[in-house]
């Protein structure tokens, strides 16, 4: 990606929400209830002020080195050595979510949608397409973003809107039958899951055409996210009760059925699967984006196109051996993954933070010394 390249702040303020939200729309209603049951709602609201922490924090750290992606500024702060380390740990957290999100929108789609295609077609399809939208740059995915926005946003509120003559209170009583201890567990992937894991816009922010508001904007973006994505969790448990979200993969599915019942509107489950799994797909292309450009920034490579396709095939490679279904990822990897999270998204940053502090402070005493 060349230096040249800008976005607008608008732009990157649609991606921090599309990627945000991202896939959490896929199977973030069954991961939190999962734990909390009919209180996840509590679980996800309580999250937003924590996870508006965490991009307060990686905020911050961009304003350490504003023209510097974070693998540059890993380097600056921690020198040669030990930056090029957790810059290597960095790159692999990238391809790991790239391989991840793939397979995600893979399984989705061919459990719900299209059911007789091959899973690796699909897959091929899709790591395609990101391999297309890295060689395009980061321009046109920001236009495209910004033009899909306005659909994205009216087919939500139309499930909504729809879904509301059947919301039932009673399916979230009791509430906080088991204590405060299942709350807080739920919050624990969900803070990590939609908001920790932004740490990639650290990728993309040094290529934004700064203003005044550019902060405000984009926690007003993660604020708006965390909050559409704990409103389609209350949805799915008034309309269809925590036993049913609990033990769905794909709850949205679920939710388009129970439209379907109304009779006045009929035959959206194409229609919300495809808005799913593009708002999931916007987060991957982040995510291979800052594989395919942060690698040959590591190596000082100033040409980072002819690295784009051999990292598609890479992650094609590994989105069929990386996971077995879905069910092994809500169930399994949710707490390593939550930890995964949190140490790239919040305890990394901290530590990078300190040490430039550390540093800029040693330097400042040094020329004090020098001058006296």
């Amino acid at each position: 990606m060349s230096k040249k390249t800008r976005i607008s702040v608008r732009q990157v303020t649609v991606l921090m929400f599309m990627s945000l939200i991202g896939d959490m729309l896929l199977f973030y209603p069954t991961m939190i209830t999962h734990i909390a049951h009919q209180d996840a709602w509590i679980s996800s609201i309580l999250s937003i002020p924590l996870g508006l922490i965490i991009i307060y924090v990686l905020i911050r750290v961009h304003e350490l080195y504003p023209n510097l992606t974070l693998i540059e500024a890993i380097r600056k702060i921690l020198g040669p050595v030990l930056g090029t380390v957790v810059s290597c740990w960095y790159l692999f957290y990238f391809l790991m979510n790239t391989v991840l999100i793939a397979r995600e929108v893979g399984d989705f789609l061919t459990t719900q949608l299209f059911v007789e295609t091959p899973l690796r077609v699909l897959l091929a399809m899709g790591i395609a397409l990101m391999v297309l939208t890295a060689l395009a740059g980061i321009e046109a995915f920001g236009r495209v973003s910004e033009m899909l926005l306005p659909a994205y946003i009216l087919i939500f509120s139309g499930l909504f809107l729809a879904l509301l003559p059947q919301v039932q209170l009673s399916n979230v009583r009791p509430v906080l039958e088991n204590g405060l201890a299942p709350v807080a567990q739920g919050m624990v992937p969900g803070v990590a899951m939609p908001f920790a894991g932004m740490s990639i816009m650290l990728m993309v922010f040094p290529y934004v055409n700064k203003k005044e508001h550019f902060k405000k904007d984009i926690l007003l973006a993660s604020l708006i996210g965390g909050i559409v994505i704990s409103l389609f969790l209350l949805l799915s448990l008034l309309v269809i009760g925590p036993f049913v979200t609990h033990y769905s993969p794909y709850i949205s599915s679920v939710l388009t059925t129970k439209i379907n019942e109304l009779n006045y509107i009929t035959r959206v489950e194409s229609l919300v699967a495809l808005t799913w799994a593009l708002a999931a797909y916007f987060k991957g292309v982040l995510f291979f984006y800052a594989f395919t450009f942060g690698t040959p920034q590591l190596f000082r490579i100033s040409n980072s196109r002819p690295f784009v396709i051999p990292a598609g095939a890479i992650v094609f490679g590994m989105t069929i051996s990386i996971t077995p279904n879905v069910f092994y990822y809500v169930r399994t990897l949710v707490y390593p993954m939550a930890a995964w999270h949190y140490t790239n998204g919040l305890i990394i940053p901290l530590l990078l933070w300190i040490v430039y502090l550390c540093r800029q402070k040693w330097k400042h005493r040094q020329n004090t010394s020098k001058n006296e």
